[in-house]
């Protein structure tokens, strides 16, 4: 059996080379190679072997039928013979080495596995901040998106965790003290798909996210500037798991935060956008 290594370009694996000095004719496991394509179209580059965590993508080998082995690290192949197969990823960051045997050669491919890192939240599109002129609030739809944005994380779904507001200043009234994020009576919400993927924004989840708190009212804020300033705040943690791996995992928390400012001013603040309103502007609806 014919080994070696070089250093290939991210599409393909190593490839056999003859053992030095050998005087034989010219190795026919030099052209042993494994290259992969990626299900996900994007990314656009298809040919990367960093994926996130549950990615499928097709492994060829060069010499046509061979047996299929994960060499070291976690996931899947299936099949196991034949001259292709396909990887699926496990739920685990880490590195993975899949090794293709066939026509007395061996060749292997190495590919990079990441997980969910962070999320962020942009205005959804064709959305306007709501708002009713004369009153310091303001509400969005938010729409979220999974990051790092190199790979595809569409075999992930994603959930949120409730929780309890904080208050201060004109927020901080009787019937909103130990209000929660969602209904009293569930922990989470129900689990979302991924719908979606872009180079640039990350990995898009099939939710519309409602950013926003009732008007604490004019006995409250006041009617006029110097409004009674205020904020609120749930502390957020969002969850994904990996389709069939039972195994839940926490993004690092954030938080939904309001606040009311004397000039008037109100804004919204989830996953790293905030949107904001005056007072006297023009009653808008979302």
């Amino acid at each position: 059996m014919c080994w070696g290594e070089r250093t290939p370009p991210p599409s393909r694996s190593d490839a056999g080379t003859c053992p030095p000095g050998s005087t034989a004719p010219p190795c026919p496991c030099a052209s042993a190679s494994i290259t992969s394509q990626t299900i996900a179209t994007s990314p656009a580059n298809r040919a990367r072997t960093q994926v996130g965590v549950g990615e499928e993508v097709t492994l060829t080998y060069s010499l046509g039928s061979a047996t299929w082995a994960i060499t070291s690290g976690n996931g899947n192949l299936s099949p196991s013979s034949g001259a292709q197969s396909t990887f699926t990823a496990g739920d685990v960051a880490g590195s993975v080495t899949i090794t293709a045997t066939g026509s007395g050669c061996s060749a292997r491919i190495t590919f990079t596995v990441v997980e969910p890192s962070s999320w962020t939240m942009r205005r959804a599109p064709g959305t306007n901040v709501g708002h009713t002129h004369g009153r310091p609030d303001c509400s969005w739809y938010g729409t979220m998106k999974i990051h790092p944005n190199t790979v595809n994380f569409y075999r992930i779904e994603t959930r949120e965790l409730n929780s309890t507001i904080t208050m201060t200043g004109s927020y901080n009234i009787p019937a909103w003290r130990g209000a929660t994020h969602q209904p009293r009576s569930q922990t989470a919400s129900a689990f979302f798909s991924i719908i979606d993927h872009s180079d640039a924004e990350g990995s898009e989840v099939g939710m519309r996210d409602n950013i926003s708190t009732s008007d604490p009212g004019p006995a409250a804020t006041g009617t006029a500037p110097p409004f009674n300033p205020g904020t609120h705040s749930f502390p957020i943690t969002w969850q994904w798991t990996v389709l069939g791996s039972g195994a839940i995992h926490d993004f690092p928390q954030q938080r939904h935060e309001g606040e009311i400012f004397a000039n008037g001013r109100c804004e919204m603040r989830k996953g790293g956008n905030a949107e904001s309103t005056m007072y006297s502007d023009p009653t808008s609806t979302r």
